[in-house]
């Protein structure tokens, strides 16, 4: 990432200014995005369930409806654990220097 002119990588301006200030700079923090975090999420499983629900109505023959419920499933274990990484990473506390 770089940084505006005149800030290090340590999060101190070169005339003494602290992390607070380039938070400020750069925007929201990630900690307060969590219901993007869950949209998201949600928005997938349903992309997801549209794509396993067209697979079972329009190709039947290829994609069998407990072919579909299994698909379903493991996907959504699989999106429910990209969330809650997601969320511990999103929500983990930087130490201060």
């Amino acid at each position: 990432m770089t940084l505006p002119k005149g800030y290090s990588s340590g999060g101190r301006r070169a005339d003494g200014g602290n992390r607070d200030e380039i938070e400020r700079m750069i925007g929201r923090r990630v900690e307060n995005m969590n219901g993007v975090f869950v949209l998201g999420f949600i928005l997938c499983w349903v992309a997801t369930a549209g794509g396993i629900y067209v697979g079972v109505t329009v190709y039947p023959w290829a994609y069998p409806l407990p072919s579909g419920l299994y698909a379903l499933s493991v996907l959504t274990v699989i999106e429910v654990l990209g969330l809650i990484f997601i969320i511990k990473i999103a929500n983990e506390k930087t130490p201060r220097p």
